[in-house]
């Protein structure tokens, strides 16, 4: 089947998929995320066309085959029936379509269903693809074909009202003056920028690529990733597309951190917290990064400066990640610990950040929550033999409370209670509390 005329407008858009541009595959990769998960399909492609061949614009899905591919010719490709007929093109099971069963997707691929819609332009020209695959026979709904047809429609939305002409440039530095400052080569350069979008030049009128300082910051925070054992992917990832200078330094995620609250799209605040709990341990991120940070911005609130909505969206996002370290279980190999926030205490964040401290040391952590009664707590740690029984008090008359339940409470020889929190006596750092509950 023949393609359709190439417009102008469409080969911008194919320049912008070659060139990586950070802002198109943002909104790119977030709507393919949105059609796996709301149809549950393995594999979603945002695909643009470009004369006879299909460009990788967005992929999600597992490391296959399909997620080396940057381009796939478009006569090979299911694609190119939801193209020439403008419209939907499901398949349930391509092994059984005689159009289909014969084509690299289905025999080299392993393809079995399909549901594709075309990014059709304001004038009805199609040029390109949203689709889901999966591996086994699916009948897909016609809630399915509506999801993707809104989210194709979202796709163009944006793409028609963002400006097609680039703009040509003179200053900044060549490729050759990136790689003798920063010691990565230039083919190096040219395949983290194709591959991972990382680098953003501007383009001299001749095409010629022109990097600026931000740039440069950007392979320099690479190179050192690599260098501490990254793999170049992983350090990617890290990389937000906002426009800050990337920073792996304590000091300078906490002050990053500290402005992202202001953003109310929390997006940039999570990636830096992500980075911050990837490049450091968690007592450093908690004690150097995230408690300094939340005290920041509780001052600035109270100084008029801004909402204590903002503290919360921060508490929010640090409280999700430490979660999800607690859900990586692996074997306990130093015993187990029960973690509980007093009765009454709403503050638990510095309980959680002891709970994934202490699985990340080798115990099997299992954390309660929020105003838990002390008799629940002890029952539930004795129940499971555990070695500690960790509690939060805030305040003196929860504290008061705790020492009195305990008092009462039936514990087995041998387990150790610590009661932490704002209102314990203790000057001793996380650390060196959970070194003194490993075992002798």
């Amino acid at each position: 089947m023949s393609s359709a005329p190439t417009s102008e407008f469409q080969r911008a858009i194919a320049e912008r998929v070659r060139e990586h541009d950070p802002r198109d595959r943002r909104v790119y990769d977030r709507l393919t995320r949105l059609v796996s998960t709301l149809l549950e399909a393995p594999v979603s492609l945002l695909l643009i066309a470009d004369d006879d061949k299909l460009l990788f614009a967005s992929f999600v899905g597992p490391d296959d085959p399909l997620s080396t591919l940057t381009e796939f010719p478009l006569q090979d490709a299911y694609c190119q029936f939801a193209i020439g007929a403008r419209a939907p093109f499901v398949v349930e099971d391509a092994r059984k379509n005689p159009d289909l069963c014969n084509l690299p997707p289905t025999t080299a691929l392993d393809v079995v269903s399909y549901l594709g819609v075309p990014l059709l332009t304001s004038g009805g020209d199609p040029i390109g693809i949203l689709c889901a695959i999966d591996f086994e026979p699916r009948a897909w709904t016609d809630r399915d074909v509506t999801v993707v047809e809104e989210l194709a429609a979202t796709v163009m939305s944006y793409l028609e009202a963002r400006p097609t002409a680039a703009k040509a440039s003179t200053g900044g530095l060549n490729i050759a003056a990136v790689a003798q400052r920063t010691g990565i080569g230039a083919d190096t350069l040219r395949k983290w920028e194709r591959r991972y979008g990382v680098l953003v030049p501007n383009r001299t009128n001749g095409g010629q690529r022109r990097y600026d300082e931000r740039d440069v910051a950007r392979v320099e925070w690479l190179r050192d990733r690599l260098s501490e054992g990254f793999r170049i992917s992983e350090a990617a990832a890290l990389l937000t597309d906002d426009a800050t200078t990337p920073t792996a330094s304590t000091s300078g995620l906490r002050d990053a951190i500290v402005e992202a609250v202001k953003d109310p799209d929390a997006r940039h605040l999570t990636s830096l917290v992500e980075q911050a709990f990837t490049l450091h341990d968690v007592e450093t991120v908690v004690e150097e990064i995230v408690a300094p940070a939340l005290r920041a911005v509780g001052d600035r609130w109270r100084e008029g400066d801004a909402g204590i909505g903002e503290e919360h969206l921060l508490t929010e996002v640090v409280r999700s990640h430490l979660r999800g370290l607690l859900a990586d279980r692996r074997h306990p190999v130093r015993g187990t610990a029960v973690l509980a926030c007093a009765p009454g205490e709403r503050h638990e964040l510095g309980l959680l950040a002891l709970a994934a401290l202490l699985q990340a040391d080798g115990w099997l952590a299992v954390y309660l929550g929020a105003d838990v009664p002390v008799v629940s707590s002890a029952a539930i740690a004795n129940r499971m033999g555990a070695g500690a029984l960790c509690l939060s008090a805030s305040t003196p008359e929860l504290l008061a409370d705790v020492q009195g339940w305990l008092n009462d409470a039936s514990l087995p020889d041998g387990m150790r209670v610590v009661v932490g929190g704002a209102a314990a006596a203790s000057d001793q750092r996380l650390g060196q509390i959970v070194a003194g509950l490993r075992p002798a």
